[in-house]
């Protein structure tokens, strides 16, 4: 299992790998441009020994989009490729060849000939810009060490995959039947659905060991931003021999699917791991003789009371003062903003407090104010210090965004930006309204993403532990936007969480791992205490 983590890629030329995505090209590159970046762990595509070759899904999340000044002229397009381990790709490798074949052989002899040696690829192209080569100006298709898809192709209506969002692809190749599949879908409220199949042996064309990864290039008078936003592969046959990452790194072997209920042997299978993940930390935490102790954002003898008031508790504003970004705002202000808390303005109302919608004329905002009951209990005033001290630090398009806080007159209040959809859940069970699927898809995809920049991007792994409907807020145009966090555990043992989650990969289908990730919430006083 191979995902996107910004240290196991490696870029090239003008490709960067970031956080969260990979910009093969970025947008202050204009003109003769060309980036790649490929997975540092290989991938066992066959095995001479016993005559297996793997069968595999490949699926990621890509953009397209033109630069400021350029028109709707983005490049030449990008492409997934798979090639021999290590990669050496041509020197000159721009325009239609999209980084991958060597433009000087294409000058002279067009795609008449193809790559060979260690310049052997096959890859699945995005093309947007018409060479001599192609069928078109907008189409996908399946290249073997050419850039001429040779009839395994789809043709597309021009300009459908730049500046078109998020568009989603999967490659799945069928080793039994040499089949290569690849689906695309381009838009959110109107999606666009194109599919390209092509008969390819791949042990025939290339060596044991591959590396997969993302190309892109453009021309003399074209830019556009070409990145990658997700990433997985999945193959059924293991690597041998590879030294490019930890084994832990690898899923290895045939895929196996555990769900939650699926039965007495998947549950116990599951039971056995975290059986033996806790154990890994208690023997971590007794080595030396002393067990650790670990302080958590929030520390209980700081709740005792300033005022008299044992319900309420105080709170140290130097703490919070150190998140960046939200900031105090005067009970007054918010007052103000809210009508004196009109009942009229109460957005809803749950077993913590009550939500509010209001307008903070200092910053010229529409607002949505949390009032946390009065004699909050501990586990609301936890909330509340670990929305201010350590949530106001994150950054994310589907977080909801914490502008403010306010503990005065023995009130405990936070601001967020108002988002103006409301909840999923008022839309799920409001029969009066239904969500069309590409809706759906465009909530569980914001969703998702920022599950992955809570769980692996930030840096410390952040532990919702509470999504649900009611947690997933939509603003104007469907997006989704997580709000109510609570759990953030410290870098001590967010690496050793990281280390039980990759664990927990080897058993575990990914796409059910952020379920799982949840349970390890139960854990977490084993470690602390």
């Amino acid at each position: 299992l191979l995902r996107l983590r910004p240290h196991d890629f490696r870029p090239e030329d003008d490709a960067e790998v970031t956080a969260g995505r990979i910009e093969l090209l970025g947008d202050e590159f204009a003109g003769r441009a060309r980036g790649r970046a490929w997975h540092k762990q290989a991938v066992q595509l066959w095995d001479g020994a016993t005559g297996d070759a793997a069968s595999f899904t490949a699926s990621f999340n890509f953009s397209i989009r033109s630069v400021a000044g350029t028109g709707n002229s983005a490049g030449h397009g990008m492409a997934f490729f798979l090639a021999p381990y290590t990669p050496e790709f041509p020197q000159e490798s721009y325009d239609g060849c999209l980084g991958l074949f060597d433009e000087t052989q294409a000058r002279n002899y067009g795609m008449t000939v193809n790559a060979t040696g260690d310049a052997r690829f096959v890859a699945v192209e995005f093309d947007i810009h018409r060479d001599t080569w192609d069928p078109s100006g907008h189409h996908i298709g399946v290249d073997v060490s050419s850039m001429d898809s040779r009839g395994d192709y789809t043709v597309l209506p021009d300009g459908s995959l730049v500046d078109a969002g998020v568009m989603s692809a999967t490659v799945v190749y069928d080793n039994g039947t040499k089949r290569l599949d690849v689906a695309l879908a381009v838009g959110i409220l109107s999606v666009a659905y194109y599919n390209v199949t092509a008969t390819v042996d791949l042990p025939s064309l290339l060596p044991e060991q591959v590396a997969v990864g993302f190309s892109a290039a453009t021309g003399d008078q074209y830019a556009g931003n070409h990145s990658v936003l997700s990433f997985s592969f999945h193959s059924t046959l293991p690597t041998k021999n590879s030294t490019a990452l930890p084994a832990a790194s690898l899923s290895g072997g045939k895929k196996i699917t555990v769900q939650l209920g699926a039965g007495v042997a998947a549950g116990a299978v599951l039971v056995l791991l975290l059986v033996a993940a806790v154990a890994v930390l208690l023997v971590r935490s007794s080595r030396g003789g002393r067990r650790r102790r670990i302080n958590l954002p929030y520390d209980q003898e700081k709740l005792s009371t300033t005022d008299g008031d044992d319900s309420l508790g105080a709170v140290d504003d130097e703490d919070f003062e150190s998140g960046t970004g939200p900031r105090p705002i005067p009970y007054a202000h918010l007052a103000a903003a809210t009508r004196d808390f009109a009942e009229d303005g109460k957005l809803g109302q749950g077993g913590s407090g009550s939500v509010y919608q209001g307008h903070l004329k200092e910053h010229g905002r529409d607002v949505a104010i949390k009032v946390f009951a009065r004699g909050a209990s501990m586990e609301g005033r936890k909330e509340y210090r670990s929305e201010v001290t350590v949530i106001s630090r994150l950054r994310h398009r589907n977080l909801v965004q914490l502008i403010g806080w306010c503990h005065s007159r023995r009130r405990l209040l936070l601001v967020y930006d108002l988002v103006t959809n409301g909840s999923l859940d008022r839309h799920l069970y409001n029969n009066e309204v239904t969500l069309t699927w590409p809706i759906r898809y465009q909530i569980v995809l914001g969703l998702s993403s920022a599950v992955l920049y809570l769980h692996q991007e930030w840096d410390q792994c952040v532990i919702h532990g509470d999504i649900k409907p009611s947690n997933i807020m939509l603003d104007d145009s469907f997006n989704a936007k997580l709000v109510k966090l609570y759990h953030s555990l410290p870098d001590i043992l967010a690496g050793e969480v990281t280390a039980i989650r990759d664990a927990l990969l080897l058993a575990i289908n990914w796409h059910h791992w952020h379920d799982y990730c949840d349970l390890l919430l139960t854990m977490s006083p084993l470690a602390i205490s």
